[in-house]
């Protein structure tokens, strides 16, 4: 079962603003790729692509990439940003890839897998990717940290809170975490050549409402946003005074190390 979420202009422009884009993780996957083929890439399609964070990064190693969602809001959002020449969007759904057979050198989801009908999703990549052509799925758990001097594990046990609080809205799909299912789509994918990879961690410096503001797009806080909204303002409100007493500053817009624990799986195919 695919699930259509975070379709609304408001989420989407939120996606655009506090999502992280993991210049790491490209790193890790053009190395990967760099192994299995020639230098000369020329088409990468990423699936799920939101508004365009990650689609971008791919722009300096392909001729062409292209971003795909189902997602009207999130792809006028990602056409709207600065985007490279080479890169453009396509609306469409995961499982049914608007590209010819064996064209494609790199198969992409970043932090969208989760939500697509997993085995239809592996056989279109199959489908699209040539031989050689490489699948490259990643994504996050939801258990982010902060550094902020010898306060952080105050920090963290404040967040620790903030995620309890929302874990009763996250969608049932996903189940208490959303690692086992891309393991299980690893396990599912046919190619002998394939990796998994847990845990990265990739730190970013944001003020203290990009931190908040990256927590409110989550599925299950939006979920809780939709059902009781004076709740998750007063949720996002204790947490954020709560987290400026622990530091000790007065204003949200102070800096702090916000740490995004990545998971990914890479595969060749034959």
């Amino acid at each position: 079962m695919a699930l259509r979420l975070f379709e609304g202009k408001d989420h989407a422009a939120a996606y655009l603003q506090y999502r992280v884009s993991p210049h790491e993780l490209i790193c890790r996957i053009m190395d990967y790729m760099e192994t299995k083929m020639p230098k000369q890439f020329d088409l990468a399609v990423d699936v799920g692509c939101g508004s365009g964070q990650g689609t971008i990064l791919l722009a300096p190693y392909f001729t062409k990439v292209v971003g795909t969602d189902v997602s009207p809001a999130q792809l006028k959002m990602a056409v709207a940003n600065s985007i490279p020449p080479n890169v453009s969007y396509r609306q469409c759904s995961a499982e049914e890839l608007p590209f010819a057979s064996g064209g494609v050198d790199l198969v992409t989801a970043m932090t969208a897998a989760h939500w697509f009908d997993r085995q239809k999703f592996l056989l279109e990549a199959d489908r699209v990717l040539r031989p050689g052509g490489c699948l490259a799925l990643l994504s996050y758990s939801m258990d982010m940290e902060l550094e902020y001097g010898d306060v952080s594990n105050a920090l963290n046990d404040i967040c620790k809170e903030f995620y309890a609080a929302l874990l009763p809205y996250r969608n049932p799909y996903l189940g208490s975490s959303s690692v086992k299912i891309y393991l299980d789509m690893f396990d599912s994918c046919p190619y002998p050549d394939k990796e998994w990879n847990e845990c990265l961690r990739v730190k970013r410096i944001t003020p203290l409402n990009g931190y908040i503001g990256m927590v409110e797009t989550f599925s299950s806080y939006q979920i809780l946003q939709q059902k009781d909204p004076v709740e998750a303002e007063r949720l996002s409100n204790e947490t954020r005074n709560k987290l400026m007493s622990a530091m000790k500053v007065s204003s949200p817009d102070a800096e702090v190390t916000v740490v995004v624990k990545y998971f990914y799986w890479l595969a060749c195919k034959p």
